[in-house]
């Protein structure tokens, strides 16, 4: 079995956010439940309200960027795609239409675009890793769709 997917992928999409809304959410309830008295009575409003905000557009980044991220294994044939929860198979020249890939930040984003609609929707974004692709290709030529930019 070959691994496509980068080992970024599991903090990108589990680790990091949770840890991150954690800490965050924490120091929102700490902004709105300390007495202003322990600020030297200075006006808490602003970083409340600035706490909570960075709080929402933290977890809707999060929710948008990392959580559709998957995890990508193949053996020659099919492709497994895996969201850490549930795991489902496509064959790679049935269902497969194409394999895209962008770079974001500094980061190689792959998507995989299916014929018709998988578990996971027809399209699946995952991060790639660069070694372990070419490593594929080397071991199985012609199996992995051209990557388009």
């Amino acid at each position: 079995m070959h691994r496509l997917s980068s080992n970024a992928t599991l903090f990108l999409k589990i680790f990091f956010p949770v840890f991150w809304t954690t800490i965050m959410a924490g120091f929102a309830v700490v902004a709105w439940l300390v007495e202003p008295s322990k600020f030297g009575g200075l006006d808490m409003s602003s970083l409340r309200w600035g706490a909570t905000f960075t709080l929402i557009v933290g977890v809707a980044s999060f929710l948008v960027l990392t959580w559709p991220l998957k995890r990508v294994e193949t053996d020659g044939e099919r492709v497994y795609v895996s969201n850490y929860f549930r795991t489902a198979f496509y064959r790679w020249d049935q269902d497969i239409e194409s394999l895209k890939e962008f770079r974001f930040l500094f980061f190689r984003i792959g998507v995989i675009e299916l014929n018709g609609i998988g578990s996971f929707g027809r399209k699946m974004r995952f991060v790639m890793s660069r070694r372990l692709v070419e490593k594929f290709r080397e071991d199985f030529p012609g199996v992995l769709p051209d990557t388009e930019k």
